[in-house]
C-alpha cells in the first residue's frame, strides 16, 4: 500500500465552461423555437441577454457535479472510463432534476429537452474520458 496521495486531475474541470457554452447554445436554441416569435421588438435585446446570462448559469452549474464526481474518481485512482461514466451520471441526475422541476411547474417537455440531455451526457462523458485518459501516465 503506497503512502503517497493521489494525483489529482484537474484538466476533468475544463468540462465547466464548456458546460457554460453548451448550456448558451441550447438556451439560444429553445429561444428562438419557443419565444422569439412573441417577444417585441424592443425587448429582444433584453430577452437575449437574460437567456445567455441564464443558459450560462445552468450549462456551468450541471458541470460542476459532474467535474466533481470525475475529479474524485481520478483522485481515488479510478481508469478514464469509470470517472467518464460517474461524470454522466451526474449529468443525468441534473437533467432529470431540470426535467422533474420544469414539468411541475407547467412546462411542457418538448423533444429539444431529451435531445439536449442525451447531446450533453454524452459529451460530458468524451471530455471526461479524454481528461483523465491524458492525465494517467503511460507505462
Amino acid at each position: 500500500m503506497s503512502s503517497t496521495p493521489a494525483r489529482t486531475r484537474r484538466p476533468v474541470f475544463l468540462l465547466i465552461p464548456l458546460g457554460a457554452l453548451a448550456g448558451v447554445a441550447l438556451a439560444m436554441v429553445n429561444f428562438q423555437l419557443t419565444t422569439a416569435s412573441l417577444v417585441e421588438p424592443g425587448d429582444l435585446s433584453s430577452y437575449v441577454l437574460w437567456t445567455i446570462v441564464g443558459g450560462a448559469a445552468l450549462g456551468g452549474s450541471f458541470a460542476c457535479p459532474a467535474s466533481a464526481a470525475a475529479y474524485v474518481g481520478a483522485s481515488a485512482g479510478k481508469s478514464p472510463r469509470f470517472c467518464a461514466g460517474a461524470a454522466g451520471g451526474a449529468l443525468a441526475a441534473c437533467w432529470l432534476l431540470y426535467a422533474a422541476v420544469s414539468a411541475s411547474g407547467g412546462t411542457p417537455v418538448t423533444w429539444l429537452l431529451p435531445t439536449a440531455a442525451a447531446l450533453t451526457t454524452a459529451g460530458g462523458m468524451w471530455v471526461i474520458w479524454t481528461a483523465v485518459r491524458r492525465s494517467v501516465p503511460r507505462a
